[in-house]
C-alpha cells in the first residue's frame, strides 16, 4: 500500500466553517463560551452600526460586533493556539464548554470577513491578532496578522478592561447580504442570555452586557415558585401556579457506559384564565413565563451551558399547544456527549438509542400529567368565558412585528429617514384628530348638546376606540361605525403602534361577525388581514416618499373606501349566495 499527500484548500474550509447556521446571537454566544472558560466575572456584547442613523430595525447596518471580557486573557502562544483550526484539545481542561477547538473561527467568520484577537494575561501588554477570510482565500495558505493597537482599541481596553488583562474579539467586515437588523440581534440575546448562562450567572456571579445593558439570570422552570407551591395535582389545579411534575432526579441514560444526567420538570401556568382578572392579564403571564410555540419542551444544559432550547427529540413532547406549560431540564456533562451527540454550533443534539428510549420512558407521565392540568385550566376558563375571536386574533399578533422594508429595498438614505420619521409622526397626529372628532361628535349625539374637543377625556377617546372590542385586546379594535361606512381604518396607539379598527356595522362585518359568528377561525383570520391591510397603508403612506403624501393618502384613502363600497354591494345583492353559518 501506498500514501499520497492530500492538499487542502484553507479558503474553502473556511467557507464552509462559516456557513454552518450561525445567527449572530448564536454566534456571538458561541464567543461568550471562550470568556466563561476564561474565568470572566463581566463580559460585554457590543454592536456597532455603519450608518447611525438608520433604525436600529434596518437590515446590513452592522459594522462590527465586540465581545469584550475581563477574564484570564491570552499569552502569545494562547493565542497562536486558540487561531489554530482545531485548537489542541490539551488547552481544554475537563468540563470545558468548548468541544472542537473551531469555536472562535466558525462563529467570527460566520459573520464577518475578519476576526481580530486582542489580549493579555495581566501585565498590560496586550497582543493582536487579524485573522481575514479574503486574505486566506486569496494566498491558498492558513494564517494570521500580527498587528499593532489602533486608537479605538486602546479606548476599548481603557475603558473595559483596566486590569490589563482580559481579551477582545473584533467581528469586522460584517457581510451585507441580508444581514438582520441590530434591533432583532439585540432583541434575540436579551431574550436568550440569560437562560443560556443561567447557571454561570446565578451561582458564579458572571456578568454579561448587551450594548450596556446588564442581563438577568432566568430561570425557564420557576423552580423557586415551584418549590413555594408544592408537587402539580392535574385533578385539582386551576392554572395560575408553578408546580413541579418532577424534582430534580437523576437518571442514568446508557447503563453499559454509566452515563447519567438530571432530569426536572415543572408546569407553568395556563395564561388565558387570567383574562378572567382583567384586561392584559394574559399577556403578561404569557410575557413573564415565556409561554408559547417555541418555549415548551426540554432545556438541555451541558457543563452548566445550554445546548438546545425547547427541545422536543423528535416528537417525545409532541407538537401540541396543550404542552405549551411542560417546562423540562436536563443537565448532563461531557462524559454524556456520545449519548448526546451534539454538533459543532452546540445547538442541536441527536440522542443515542439507550438516551432517547430513557428521555422517552420518563416523560410518558409527565406529558399525561402536564396535558390533563392544561386541559383542566381550560376547561374551568371556559366554564366562565366562552372563546372570543377577537382575543384570539389578538393573542396571535403579539408574535409578529411587520419588516421596516420589502425584500429588494435598499438601505434609504439619510434624508429618506428623515422624510419618513416626519410623515410617520403627521400620520399619528392625523388620527389622533380623527380620532378626537369621532368623540366629540358621538358624544354630542348621546348627550343632545354641544361638546368641543377640548372637554374629552382620554377615556371617552378610549371608549369610542374600542367599543365593541374585548377587554384584553390592545390591536384589533371593532366599533360599531366608521365615517363613511368604511369597513376599517388604521389607527396608532402610542404603547402597542400599528392597530385598526374594525367596522361591525359594515355589511360586510355583519356577514362577518353576525351571519357567521359561530365560524370563529373565519373570524380571527378576517381581522388579522384587515390589521396587515391597515399597516401596510400607513407604511405606504411613510416610506412612499419619492412621492407626495397627500397623493399617497388619496390613493390608499380611495382605495380603502372603493373595497368597503364593493364589499357592501355584493353583499347587498348577493346576500342570498353568501355562506353563512349562525344556524
Amino acid at each position: 500500500m501506498s500514501e499520497i499527500n492530500l492538499d487542502w484548500n484553507p479558503g474553502r474550509v473556511l467557507f464552509g466553517l462559516s456557513r454552518i447556521g450561525y445567527t449572530p446571537a448564536s454566534a456571538l454566544c458561541d464567543l461568550v463560551d471562550n470568556a466563561v472558560r476564561a474565568n470572566a466575572s463581566a463580559v460585554h456584547i457590543l454592536i456597532h452600526k455603519e450608518r447611525e442613523d438608520l433604525s436600529d430595525r434596518s437590515k446590513n447596518n452592522v459594522r462590527e460586533y465586540l465581545i469584550i471580557d475581563d477574564g484570564d486573557g491570552m499569552d502569545e502562544a494562547g493565542l497562536k493556539n486558540a487561531l489554530m483550526l482545531g485548537s489542541s484539545d490539551l488547552e481544554y481542561e475537563n468540563h470545558a464548554l468548548c468541544k472542537f477547538g473551531l469555536g472562535l473561527k466558525s462563529a467570527s467568520l460566520s459573520q464577518g470577513d475578519e476576526l481580530h484577537v486582542i489580549s493579555s494575561t495581566g501585565d498590560g501588554n496586550f497582543l493582536k491578532y487579524i485573522l481575514s477570510l479574503p486574505a486566506i482565500q486569496n494566498r491558498g495558505q492558513y494564517f494570521a496578522t500580527k498587528a499593532h493597537l489602533s486608537e479605538e482599541d486602546r479606548a476599548l481596553i481603557d475603558e473595559y478592561l483596566t486590569d490589563g488583562r482580559g481579551t477582545i474579539i473584533r467581528i469586522g467586515q460584517v457581510r451585507k447580504n441580508n444581514h438582520p437588523s441590530v434591533r432583532s440581534t439585540v432583541e434575540e440575546l436579551e431574550y436568550k442570555i440569560g437562560v443560556i448562562y443561567f447557571y454561570f450567572m446565578k451561582e458564579d456571579g458572571l456578568k454579561i452586557y448587551v450594548d450596556g445593558k446588564e442581563i438577568s439570570p432566568f430561570d425557564v422552570l420557576f423552580i423557586d415558585e415551584a418549590n413555594a407551591n408544592g408537587n402539580l395535582d392535574e385533578n385539582e389545579w386551576d392554572g395560575r401556579s408553578t408546580r413541579w411534575i418532577q424534582r430534580p432526579k437523576d437518571i442514568s441514560i446508557d447503563a453499559d457506559y454509566e452515563l447519567k444526567a438530571r432530569i426536572e420538570v415543572t408546569q407553568l401556568p395556563y395564561p388565558p384564565i387570567f383574562d378572567l382578572d382583567g384586561a392584559g392579564e394574559q399577556a403578561k403571564i404569557r410575557d413573564k413565563y415565556r409561554i408559547g410555540a417555541g418555549n415548551y419542551g426540554f432545556y438541555v444544559y451541558r457543563n452548566k451551558r445550554l445546548i438546545s432550547w425547547a427541545e422536543r427529540f423528535g416528537g417525545i413532547i409532541p407538537q401540541d399547544q396543550d404542552y405549551y406549560s411542560f417546562r423540562g431540564r436536563i443537565l448532563i456533562d461531557d462524559s454524556a456527549d456520545d449519548a448526546f451527540n451534539i454538533d459543532v454550533k452546540k445547538a442541536t443534539i441527536t440522542l443515542s438509542d439507550d438516551a432517547e428510549r430513557t428521555i422517552s420512558d420518563y416523560s410518558a407521565n409527565y406529558k399525561s400529567k402536564s396535558k390533563k392540568a392544561w386541559n383542566r385550566a381550560n376547561n374551568l376558563r371556559k366554564e366562565r368565558q366562552g372563546d372570543d375571536p377577537n382575543l384570539v386574533a389578538n393573542q396571535i399578533v403579539e408574535e409578529y412585528t411587520p419588516p421596516p422594508n420589502l425584500p429588494g429595498e435598499g438601505i434609504p438614505s439619510t434624508e429618506e429617514i428623515q422624510k419618513q420619521r416626519e410623515r410617520e409622526t403627521e400620520l399619528q397626529e392625523e388620527m389622533r384628530d380623527k380620532l378626537r372628532k369621532e368623540t366629540a361628535r358621538k358624544k354630542q349625539e348621546k348627550e343632545n348638546q354641544p361638546i368641543s374637543e377640548e372637554e374629552l377625556t382620554e377615556e371617552d377617546l378610549e371608549a369610542v376606540l374600542r367599543e365593541n372590542t374585548h377587554p384584553a385586546a390592545h390591536k384589533i379594535f371593532q366599533v360599531s361605525t366608521i365615517l363613511d361606512n368604511l369597513l376599517w381604518e388604521p389607527y396608532h396607539d402610542a404603547e402597542h403602534e400599528h392597530c385598526v379598527r374594525i367596522n361591525r356595522g359594515h355589511r360586510f362585518g355583519r356577514l362577518i361577525y353576525d351571519d357567521n359568528h359561530s365560524n370563529t377561525d373565519l373570524q380571527v383570520i378576517f381581522e388579522l388581514m384587515l390589521l396587515q391591510l391597515a399597516i401596510a397603508e400607513v407604511y405606504a403612506q411613510k416610506n412612499l416618499t419619492k412621492y407626495k403624501r397627500e397623493n399617497v393618502n388619496n390613493i390608499v384613502t380611495e382605495f380603502r373606501r372603493y373595497t368597503s363600497e364593493f364589499l357592501a354591494d355584493m353583499c347587498r345583492k348577493l346576500d342570498h349566495k353568501l355562506p353563512k353559518s349562525s344556524s
